[in-house]
């Protein structure tokens, strides 16, 4: 009888070789190619293109946002509090 160990790494070992097969069949190559290209028209399409943007100027207008900075800093005071409890301990 086999010892657990080896069957578990035999196991693996399939695993791995069939992961291999899989990674080099040709039908895999083709769909990852084809999926490359479609995440670059993606990226390239005006219509992303202007959402990133638009949220790039949303993201801006928040991080220049009072009362942001007011919830930040309360957190970061709130946060030195509880750090400063637990180190007095």
């Amino acid at each position: 009888m086999s010892d657990p160990a080896d069957k578990v790494t035999a196991a693996f070992d399939t695993a791995k070789a069939k992961i291999n097969e899989l990674a080099e069949s040709g039908k895999v190559q083709e769909a990852l190619g084809t999926a490359r290209d479609k995440i670059d028209e993606l990226v390239e399409s005006k219509q992303v293109q202007d959402a990133l943007g638009t949220a790039k100027d949303k993201l801006s207008e928040l991080a220049e946002n009072e009362k942001v900075h007011e919830v930040v800093t309360t957190a970061k005071d709130k946060i030195t509090e509880v750090a400063q409890k637990f180190s007095s301990r």
